[in-house]
Protein backbone atom coordinates (compact mmCIF):
# COMPACT_ATOMS: atom_id res chain seq x y z
CA UNK A 1 0.00 0.00 0.00
CA UNK A 2 1.22 3.62 -1.07
CA UNK A 3 0.10 6.55 0.78
CA UNK A 4 -0.81 8.97 -2.23
CA UNK A 5 0.75 12.52 -2.42
CA UNK A 6 -0.55 15.64 -4.05
CA UNK A 7 0.72 16.60 -7.51
CA UNK A 8 0.68 19.06 -10.30
CA UNK A 9 1.18 16.00 -12.42
CA UNK A 10 4.19 13.77 -13.04
CA UNK A 11 7.76 15.47 -13.52
CA UNK A 12 9.34 12.20 -14.69
CA UNK A 13 7.09 12.27 -18.35
CA UNK A 14 5.16 14.66 -20.41
CA UNK A 15 1.71 15.27 -19.52
CA UNK A 16 -0.80 12.90 -21.77
CA UNK A 17 -2.55 14.41 -24.84
CA UNK A 18 -5.40 15.36 -25.46
CA UNK A 19 -5.66 17.09 -21.89
CA UNK A 20 -8.81 15.48 -21.27
CA UNK A 21 -7.19 12.41 -20.97
CA UNK A 22 -4.63 13.88 -18.61
CA UNK A 23 -7.32 15.13 -16.45
CA UNK A 24 -8.78 11.72 -16.47
CA UNK A 25 -5.91 9.60 -15.46
CA UNK A 26 -4.90 12.04 -13.00
CA UNK A 27 -8.23 11.90 -11.36
CA UNK A 28 -8.11 7.84 -10.95
CA UNK A 29 -4.88 7.85 -9.68
CA UNK A 30 -6.38 10.50 -7.49
CA UNK A 31 -3.60 13.32 -7.99
CA UNK A 32 -5.76 15.76 -6.87
CA UNK A 33 -6.84 14.56 -3.53
CA UNK A 34 -6.57 15.78 -0.15
CA UNK A 35 -5.08 12.48 1.01
CA UNK A 36 -5.36 9.05 -0.54
CA UNK A 37 -4.13 5.29 -0.57
CA UNK A 38 -3.37 2.81 -3.33
CA UNK A 39 -2.68 -0.42 -3.62
CA UNK A 40 -0.98 -2.99 -5.92
CA UNK A 41 -3.39 -6.77 -5.54
CA UNK A 42 -1.60 -9.50 -7.51
CA UNK A 43 -3.76 -12.63 -7.62
CA UNK A 44 -3.15 -15.88 -6.84
CA UNK A 45 -4.83 -17.23 -10.07
CA UNK A 46 -3.25 -14.70 -12.63
CA UNK A 47 0.35 -13.13 -13.32
CA UNK A 48 -1.20 -9.69 -14.25
CA UNK A 49 -2.09 -7.40 -11.41
CA UNK A 50 -4.76 -5.47 -10.10
CA UNK A 51 -5.31 -2.05 -8.04
CA UNK A 52 -7.03 0.31 -6.22
CA UNK A 53 -7.18 3.59 -5.24
CA UNK A 54 -9.12 5.96 -2.32
CA UNK A 55 -9.00 9.15 -3.02
CA UNK A 56 -10.32 11.83 -0.58
CA UNK A 57 -12.04 15.41 -0.99
CA UNK A 58 -12.61 17.93 1.19
CA UNK A 59 -17.12 18.41 1.58
CA UNK A 60 -18.60 18.02 -1.61
CA UNK A 61 -14.74 17.92 -3.36
CA UNK A 62 -15.30 14.40 -4.94
CA UNK A 63 -18.60 14.88 -6.74
CA UNK A 64 -16.79 18.05 -8.43
CA UNK A 65 -14.03 16.05 -9.38
CA UNK A 66 -15.89 13.19 -10.79
CA UNK A 67 -18.21 16.07 -12.50
CA UNK A 68 -15.02 16.42 -14.53
CA UNK A 69 -14.60 13.00 -15.11
CA UNK A 70 -17.38 12.73 -16.42
CA UNK A 71 -16.77 15.62 -18.99
CA UNK A 72 -13.46 14.65 -19.84
CA UNK A 73 -14.07 11.28 -19.93
CA UNK A 74 -16.33 11.40 -23.71
CA UNK A 75 -13.58 13.58 -24.80
CA UNK A 76 -10.86 11.56 -24.26
CA UNK A 77 -11.22 8.47 -27.48
CA UNK A 78 -7.02 8.03 -28.05
CA UNK A 79 -4.35 9.10 -25.43
CA UNK A 80 -0.70 9.45 -26.58
CA UNK A 81 2.12 10.02 -24.36
CA UNK A 82 5.29 9.00 -23.34
CA UNK A 83 5.83 5.78 -21.07
CA UNK A 84 8.54 6.24 -18.04
CA UNK A 85 10.90 4.05 -20.63
CA UNK A 86 10.90 6.78 -22.78
CA UNK A 87 8.73 5.38 -25.64
CA UNK A 88 5.53 6.85 -27.52
CA UNK A 89 2.56 5.17 -27.01
CA UNK A 90 -0.74 5.80 -28.33
CA UNK A 91 -3.82 3.57 -27.05
CA UNK A 92 -7.44 3.71 -27.24
CA UNK A 93 -10.29 4.49 -24.78
CA UNK A 94 -13.42 2.72 -24.80
CA UNK A 95 -16.25 3.66 -22.58
CA UNK A 96 -18.15 0.40 -20.88
CA UNK A 97 -21.80 0.18 -18.88
CA UNK A 98 -20.93 1.65 -15.28
CA UNK A 99 -21.75 -0.67 -12.82
CA UNK A 100 -24.64 0.23 -10.70
CA UNK A 101 -23.02 0.86 -7.26
CA UNK A 102 -22.05 4.38 -5.07
CA UNK A 103 -23.26 7.84 -5.72
CA UNK A 104 -21.61 8.00 -9.35
CA UNK A 105 -19.81 5.34 -11.39
CA UNK A 106 -18.19 4.98 -14.88
CA UNK A 107 -16.40 2.38 -16.41
CA UNK A 108 -13.44 2.10 -19.55
CA UNK A 109 -10.79 0.00 -21.22
CA UNK A 110 -7.46 1.21 -21.91
CA UNK A 111 -6.50 -0.83 -24.90
CA UNK A 112 -2.86 -0.67 -25.53
CA UNK A 113 -1.13 -2.45 -28.60
CA UNK A 114 1.76 -4.28 -27.00
CA UNK A 115 2.89 -4.80 -31.14
CA UNK A 116 3.27 -8.46 -32.53
CA UNK A 117 -0.69 -8.88 -32.67
CA UNK A 118 -0.49 -8.26 -28.52
CA UNK A 119 -2.98 -6.27 -26.69
CA UNK A 120 -2.95 -5.14 -23.05
CA UNK A 121 -6.63 -4.10 -21.62
CA UNK A 122 -6.67 -2.04 -18.52
CA UNK A 123 -10.26 -1.87 -17.29
CA UNK A 124 -10.81 0.82 -14.80
CA UNK A 125 -13.92 1.16 -12.69
CA UNK A 126 -14.46 4.66 -10.97
CA UNK A 127 -16.90 5.07 -7.92
CA UNK A 128 -17.67 8.06 -6.11
CA UNK A 129 -18.82 7.18 -2.71
CA UNK A 130 -19.51 10.72 -0.39
CA UNK A 131 -16.72 12.38 -0.43
CA UNK A 132 -14.33 9.44 -1.55
CA UNK A 133 -13.40 8.26 -5.08
CA UNK A 134 -12.44 4.33 -5.22
CA UNK A 135 -10.93 3.70 -8.70
CA UNK A 136 -10.47 -0.24 -9.31
CA UNK A 137 -8.08 -1.33 -12.20
CA UNK A 138 -7.12 -4.71 -13.78
CA UNK A 139 -4.64 -5.69 -16.03
CA UNK A 140 -4.34 -8.62 -18.83
CA UNK A 141 -2.88 -9.31 -22.06
CA UNK A 142 -4.77 -10.64 -25.16
CA UNK A 143 -8.03 -10.53 -22.90
CA UNK A 144 -10.73 -8.83 -21.11
CA UNK A 145 -10.48 -9.48 -17.58
CA UNK A 146 -13.05 -7.25 -15.43
CA UNK A 147 -11.76 -6.67 -11.80
CA UNK A 148 -14.24 -9.39 -9.67
CA UNK A 149 -17.52 -7.05 -9.72
CA UNK A 150 -18.50 -8.43 -5.90
CA UNK A 151 -15.45 -7.21 -4.78
CA UNK A 152 -16.72 -3.77 -6.01
CA UNK A 153 -19.56 -3.79 -4.36
CA UNK A 154 -18.14 -5.06 -1.45
CA UNK A 155 -15.44 -2.35 -1.21
CA UNK A 156 -17.96 0.55 -2.30
CA UNK A 157 -20.70 -0.63 0.49
CA UNK A 158 -18.02 -0.39 3.15
CA UNK A 159 -16.65 2.57 2.05
CA UNK A 160 -19.80 4.16 2.48
CA UNK A 161 -20.57 2.73 5.35
CA UNK A 162 -17.26 4.43 6.74
CA UNK A 163 -18.76 7.49 5.93
CA UNK A 164 -20.38 10.09 8.15
CA UNK A 165 -24.11 10.24 6.37
CA UNK A 166 -25.57 13.67 6.38
CA UNK A 167 -27.98 15.22 9.13
CA UNK A 168 -31.25 15.39 7.71
CA UNK A 169 -33.93 17.35 9.04
CA UNK A 170 -31.97 18.00 12.38
CA UNK A 171 -31.37 13.90 12.97
CA UNK A 172 -28.46 13.63 14.82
Amino acid sequence: MTALTPSAGDASRPPLTPVACQDVMEIIEGKAATVGVSQLINWKSDVFSGGTTLAAYPSGGAASVFRALEVNLPLCRILSGVDYGGQPFTNRIVVMPAPTVGDQAVRFQEVANLGDGHLRYTEHTVVRSGDTIAAFAMVDVDRQTPFPPKLVTQQVQRLAAAQPRPQVNGEL
